[in-house]
């Protein structure tokens, strides 16, 4: 009879779930009403609108710029929301201590969980790394649900960094300028349900109106810090050719953010950086397609005045070794989240120039070269 009974409500079920597809009815069992926000767009007169979603509702206020934005759901600090940014001019720093990770996607537990267990932030998700720069290279967008959350986590960060006296660099990965351009193939479920809640859509959440999407497109895709250049993918040979420095590179990107295909295409500089062997897209350091050869890259660090590359875009199970040193790469799969490291320079205890890769158990190892598996 027990067999009976849960095969009956196995059918029903089925049923249920079929006839609430073939007539678009709304179906909510199970689901967890949406919480998300705030999304702060800048008005009139220095007043701010700010709106979430909670509970699955909308809820809205507006307010003067000055005053401190409480929160009611999704991002659970108070903000206090700055000017309009402006672009860094510099590209080009010198840290004493240094950490960096990728390609985060949503995945905000466990980006502070690593940033936690080596000092980078503390408890109270603060910053506690001193003069220390922490390095973001790109990918912060799509895939996982806490995109809001984790935005503004870094809005806030940057400004207890500089306080500090050390600095926070988030870089443009190709899905921040895939989302900024309407190119929403790999959004989380629940923005959609956001979109429909607040009547606009995800591309208008980050306009230029708003707080976050004018902070995004203050960011640059290029930063050096020591002698080593970040970049979220990588760059190809062909980038010498451009005959540009990283802050025209920069401000080409920054003018260019969310226009579509066919005019990028109509621009031979614009339809390079956007390519796939761009910046936020080229994979070369690690697949045979373009690939990159020894005496190319070392042409490319001399003229970037660097030892090294420093990507993400490229996914792999831990931070890697590649080119004999001249390449790390950072994406450790933290888009899964399941695991994820953080590369680290300096930090107390460590062997004096030496890079290592930090985990969440808060282990401080030798970073490998990378060997590609064998065929059995």
């Amino acid at each position: 009879m027990k067999k009976k009974g849960l095969l009956l409500m196995v059918l029903a079920l089925q049923a249920l779930l079929g006839m609430s597809w073939f007539f678009g009815w709304p179906l909510t069992i199970w689901q967890t009403p949406v919480q998300d926000g705030p999304y702060v767009f800048f008005g009139q007169q220095q007043q701010i609108d700010a709106q979430w979603v909670c509970d699955g509702e909308k809820r809205q206020l507006q307010q003067h710029q000055s005053a401190v934005l409480e929160p009611l759901c999704g991002f659970s600090k108070r903000l206090q929301i700055r000017h309009r940014a402006e672009p860094l001019p510099q590209v080009k720093f010198t840290a004493q201590k240094l950490a960096a990770l990728s390609d985060i996607h949503g995945q905000l537990d466990l980006m502070q969980n690593l940033l936690r267990q080596h000092g980078i932030i503390d408890h109270q998700q603060n910053w506690s790394f001193g003069d220390g720069h922490l390095v973001i290279a790109g990918d912060v967008m799509d895939r996982g649900p806490a995109v809001t959350e984790i935005l503004w986590f870094l809005y806030q960060l940057e400004q207890q960094a500089i306080a500090a006296g050390g600095q926070l660099h988030l870089l443009l990965g190709n899905h921040e300028t895939m989302v900024l351009a309407g190119d929403l193939r790999y959004l989380n479920e629940k923005y959609r349900q956001v979109e429909a809640i607040l009547g606009l859509s995800y591309q208008q959440l980050y306009s230029a109106d708003s707080v976050l999407g004018d902070w995004l497109r203050s960011r640059p895709v290029l930063v050096q810090v020591n002698d080593s250049v970040f970049v979220h993918a990588g760059l190809h040979p062909d980038y010498l050719a451009l005959g540009m420095t990283m802050t025209e590179v920069n401000e080409y990107y920054r003018a260019s953010l969310g226009m579509d295909k066919a005019t990028l295409k109509q621009q031979p500089v614009l339809d390079f950086l956007y390519g796939s062997l761009g910046p936020v897209w080229y994979r070369g350091y690690f697949r045979e397609k373009a690939a990159i050869r020894s005496g190319e890259l070392e042409q490319l660090l001399q003229q970037l005045h660097a030892k090294r590359v420093i990507v993400g875009h490229t996914s792999m199970d831990a931070i890697y070794l590649h080119q004999g040193g001249q390449v790390i790469s950072l994406d450790s799969n933290i888009k899964k989240g399941e695991s994820g490291e953080l590369l680290l320079w300096q930090l107390p205890g460590m062997p004096a120039g030496e890079f290592m890769r930090g985990n969440l158990r808060g282990e401080r190892l030798p970073i490998s070269p990378f060997t590609a598996a064998k065929p059995d």
